[in-house]
């Protein structure tokens, strides 16, 4: 009998990855596909859905080929994606809209007439969240509202993983983690509920949402012609895999409810589990969905404050006038300049609100404490820093400010360098432990699939075969006081920016 492997697939905002794992975790091989954002009006997000299924089919072929192996050699799929937004399909699986992406901001009148007029009061208790533009219940309303011909002749609604799955199956099915950051699931009772919808003026959109299933439990095998189209044997088991953040908290092995799982990527995602949920309108704070583990919620706070920012600076200060310098380069150059530097040596604070704040609301990113002194290291150092203060105070709002005895796992692009990592350990005050693996959306839908075919008994046996862990990184006793000062100065920063610019 041939050795057996996992493929996870997951759909980003702009790109789509597809990545082979073994089943004691290594990541053999990875493809992706860049996928363009149509901007039809401005604050509109979408794509082709039928493009997406062509780029992630070209993804896992490739990935297969990468790997070397056989599509019959894949015990299982999982599947992740960004939560939210949207694709309308008919009966017959063909697209009634374009994909709808979860930047998109059509709805953002919806979701302050919604805070405003008490519905959003109403549902939470049942919800547990507030409403943003791009989730379900905001999108249904405004397209309810300003295109009902589209939901007339749909008949479900997607999510951009319950669209790949039934490419890859034929079956219609979402998936309870990203079920239940739509706004319209009950995450006590964790199905959609009547009541939300009626609440929300929506009711005659619930036929709409298609059947829940578990994150680990099989939602359809692939066909014929999905195997045709991708490399896969016919009849390989799908499942039905997590809301991405999940995924990465799956593959990151937090499996307790003091462990902090830390994604400083694109977005600063900070999140960790728990065995309850507030229900109290006034006394919301954090972002709660339903946990990868049954019977927990996970507790989010996250905003665009991480390396998107430092890659603003890249593009616009240090490789405009390098287009021949790798890019990889550059990074390397700016990891070797802040070791170089003593933090102590400069003041100067980066609020990375570059693509929106965190505290206070409406704030724009900004350097603060220049002077002749200032060189561009000190710049780049101040940009380091200043995400990891960011991710300092969106911590807070998650547990508080005691972080002792708390257990850290870190991801994203922040994590592949050591100066930065150093640095997070540094500002948190906690030793920082990083990922082996790169790929860890892909990695966690791939150890759903494991569970669900049987490869590990439960999501415990999954982490212990499969989570690899990196580097580990201890705070240096030396600089963790200097940077509790300069996180003070950051906070009084973020105070001057209330009087400042765009207000509250």
């Amino acid at each position: 009998m041939s050795e057996k492997y996992l493929i996870g697939i997951d759909n980003g905002g702009s790109e789509i990855k597809c990545a082979v794992f073994t089943l004691d975790g290594r990541e053999l091989a990875v493809a992706s596909r860049r996928l363009p954002i149509e901007v039809p009006q401005p604050g509109w997000s979408e794509r082709d859905s039928l493009e997406v299924w062509q780029k992630s089919a070209e993804a896992i072929s490739e990935a297969l080929d990468r790997a070397d192996i056989n599509g019959a050699d894949i015990a299982g799929v999982g599947l992740t994606g960004y939560g939210n937004g949207f694709c309308l399909v008919d009966e017959t699986g063909t697209p009634t809209y374009k994909a709808i992406v979860s930047t998109d901001e059509r709805a953002d009148d919806i979701c302050t007439e919604f805070a405003t007029n008490g519905v959003e009061r109403a549902i939470y208790p049942l919800t547990c969240q507030s409403t943003w533009a791009a989730q379900p219940i905001a999108l249904l309303a405004w397209f309810k509202r300003n295109k009902p011909e589209a939901l007339e002749v749909s008949r479900w609604v997607l999510g951009i993983k319950d669209w790949i799955r039934y490419k890859l199956t034929g079956e219609f099915t979402t998936e309870i983690t990203e079920a239940s950051s739509t706004c319209l699931c009950n995450l006590h009772t964790r199905q959609f509920d009547p009541a939300i919808f009626r609440a929300a003026g929506i009711d005659d959109c619930f036929n709409l949402m298609p059947r829940i299933i578990g994150s680990t439990e099989c939602g359809g095998y692939v066909t014929a012609e999905a195997a045709e189209a991708t490399g896969l044997a016919e009849g390989t088991p799908v499942v039905g895999g997590f809301f991405d953040i999940d995924a990465c908290e799956f593959a990151s092995g937090v499996a307790d409810t003091e462990t902090l799982c830390l994604i400083a990527g694109t977005w600063s995602i900070n999140e960790r589990l728990a065995t309850t949920a507030n229900t109290d309108y006034d006394q919301n704070k954090n972002t709660v969905t339903l946990g990868y583990r049954p019977g927990y919620f996970n507790v989010e706070e996250s905003w665009p404050t991480s390396a998107s920012n430092f890659d603003w600076f890249v593009t616009n200060f240090l490789a405009a006038d390098r287009p021949s310098s790798p890019r990889s380069r550059i990074y390397e150059e700016c990891n070797k300049a802040v070791g170089a530097l003593n933090p102590a040596d400069s003041q100067v604070i980066f609020v990375p609100y570059l693509y929106g704040a965190s505290y206070p609301s409406g704030a724009d990113a900004c350097f603060l404490g220049l002077t002749s002194y200032t060189t561009r290291d000190h710049m780049i150092l101040a940009i380091y820093e200043g995400v990891c203060f960011s991710t300092l105070w969106n911590v807070h709002q998650l547990v508080g400010n005691d972080l002792a005895g708390r257990r850290v796992r870190l991801s994203g692009g922040v994590s592949k360098s050591h100066e930065w990592t150093q640095i997070m350990a540094d500002v948190l005050g906690v030793p920082v432990e990083t990922l082996a693996n790169t790929e860890l959306g892909c990695q966690g839908a791939a150890m759903a699939a494991g569970v669900a075919v049987g490869a590990y008994a439960d999501y415990d046996d999954a982490i212990a075969h499969s989570v690899r862990v990196g580097e580990i990184v201890e705070p240096r006793p030396a600089y963790v006081d200097l940077y509790r000062q300069k996180f003070a100065a950051y906070e009084r920063a973020l105070e001057a920016l209330r009087s400042f610019g765009r207000k509250e």
